[in-house]
């Protein structure tokens, strides 16, 4: 590799001087040095700067990720996804996380490639830290792509309190009783509210369509898009919802296309609502004939707060059949 600033331009500071791209042709466990050799360093005055060179060493692992949602409206679970590992006979870690948001409720067996993960034990290390051990009967081994363990959370924060699901102090072990490499990844929770459309399964004539949320705080504004098959049904008009005794305003709604609107909502005054209601009425028509199904789909939904914070939300749609 050779590189060279414009001219006799210098540089000065921190950073990299080039990057390369790698593919993998081995096979997990292997691994080889990144070995730099023969390097040169030359300044504006053509002189050799004085470096240290340093190899780096790469192995071939699997990765293994907390897989939660991103948003939880209520009691939930998270399970610790690996990929094509190969011949894994057991292994542990830690999992950490904020128990004043969410806390572990239980903690159950895993299955790769659709033969179980048996859970050996888990217990508290402390109230933010849980450890978990696995591990498949005698010399047994797995390969394949699931999830070594599952564990039970409940929400014990408020909408927009947040936690890290961090992994760590992870051991993968194959058959043969090496560690097998790994790079492990985190997860993110965030409380929030549900947002769903509320419509009646059977439809014929006209019928009404609400977004329903609940248990929502301080909500000051939003807006959302809803999307349907206009051949099945259409969008006739859109009116204000209401949360409690509190008018949800109507700002304005528009057709996006033939089968999508975009509803526009805002509050009065700086003082919000809280509680559970409607963000809006929609009215619609039947186009469609008997049989025929549309999905009423909510997308590029937003909530804000009296803070002008985003309010963590779960959009759920709906579906409508003539």
């Amino acid at each position: 590799v050779i590189f060279k600033l414009s001219g006799a331009d210098g540089v000065s500071g921190s950073g990299y001087v080039t990057k390369i791209g790698f593919a993998l042709t081995g096979s997990q466990g292997d691994s080889c040095v990144l070995d730099i050799s023969d390097g040169l360093l030359a300044d504006t005055g053509a002189y050799e700067i004085p470096a240290t060179w340093t190899d780096a060493d790469v192995a071939i692992g699997v990765p293994v990720k907390v897989n939660a949602p991103e948003v939880a409206t209520s009691a939930f679970d998270a399970t610790i996804d690996v990929a094509d590992i190969a011949s894994m006979n057991g292994g542990q870690f830690d999992l950490s996380f904020d128990s004043s948001v969410v806390n572990v409720t239980g903690v159950s067996a895993g299955e790769i490639g659709g033969t179980a993960v048996p859970l050996v034990d888990w217990r508290f290390m402390d109230a933010d830290t849980i450890r978990v051990i696995f591990k498949l009967s005698g010399d047994d081994g797995v390969s394949g792509s699931g999830y070594v363990t599952k564990i039970g959370f409940t929400i014990t924060g408020s909408q927009g309190d947040s936690s890290v699901l961090d992994i760590s102090d992870g051991l993968l072990v194959d058959t043969s009783a090496d560690e097998i490499p790994a790079a492990w990844t985190d997860a993110d929770v965030a409380i929030g509210v549900p947002v769903k459309v509320n419509a009646p399964e059977s439809v014929s004539g006209t019928f009404d369509a609400t977004i329903d949320v609940a248990n929502v705080t301080n909500l000051d504004s939003g807006q959302f898009d809803l999307s349907f098959d206009s051949d099945v049904v259409n969008v006739t008009s859109i009116v204000s919802g209401s949360i409690g005794t509190t008018e949800v305003r109507l700002d304005g709604w528009t057709f996006r296309d033939s089968g999508t609107v975009r509803v526009i909502f805002n509050l009065p005054g700086a003082t919000g609502v809280s509680g559970s209601g409607s963000l809006a009425t929609i009215h619609f028509e039947v186009t469609g004939t008997a049989g025929d199904a549309s999905a009423l789909a909510i997308s590029d939904g937003l909530l804000i707060d009296t803070e002008s914070g985003r309010i963590p939300a779960v959009w759920i749609d709906n579906e409508v059949s003539v």
